[in-house]
């Protein structure tokens, strides 16, 4: 008859340590990687044209202003249509309000924009002034450098402040499935800008 012999093993301390450290220095390392990707998609240059500045994005591609346009950048990087910030700055009478001077906004709009909608229109204040909120989408379906052939639905937010005889329009403008997750940025951009 054969004997045979039942080996037990018992964890040591260190096997145990080890395998706990091992949980810990993941958790480090993912919690060190999101800092770092907060960080670099955080980054900022500054701006200034005809009175306004802001921070703007690092890294987004600059296009030549048009217009009264003072300020339009774009984020190559994105799929679709791409992530664009604009900052317009138009003269307007002494009197006119800023119910005017909003309509006249949805006006333009609507005459060049595809399919223009306000989905929804509000006064907000944005640092202590006083804005107007103009939330819409339309189609793009006129390719260019940054974004694709194929027609997009674009949502998009202005922000209408009119003082001192002038309206500045700060617009926010994204492919629809891309407008919630950068908009804290926009509205980080959004309150620095300053006139």
């Amino acid at each position: 008859m054969a004997a045979t012999t039942q080996k037990i093993t018992f964890s040591s301390l260190g096997d145990r340590f080890a395998e706990l450290s091992v949980v810990i220095l993941t958790v480090i390392a993912l919690a060190l990687g999101w800092w770092l990707k907060t960080g670099v998609e955080s980054r900022s240059v500054a701006f200034s044209n005809q009175g306004i500045t802001a921070q703007t994005p690092a890294g987004w591609l600059v296009s030549k202003s048009t217009g009264d346009e003072v300020l339009h950048v774009t984020d190559r990087t994105a799929s679709g249509f791409g992530i664009t910030y604009i900052v317009q700055q138009q003269a307007v009478a002494a009197d006119a309000t800023p119910d005017q001077v909003v309509s006249l906004i949805n006006l333009q709009r609507g005459n060049s924009l595809t399919a223009y909608r306000i989905l929804k229109q509000q006064d907000v204040t944005v640092l202590g002034r006083k804005a107007t909120e103009i939330d819409y989408v339309y189609v793009e379906s006129a390719a260019n450098i940054t974004h694709a052939v194929m027609p997009a639905v674009v949502h998009a937010l202005d922000y209408v402040f009119v003082e001192n005889g002038k309206a500045v329009i700060v617009t926010y403008r994204a492919d629809q499935s891309a407008f919630d997750a950068d908009l804290g940025r926009f509205l980080r951009f959004l309150v620095s800008v300053k006139f």
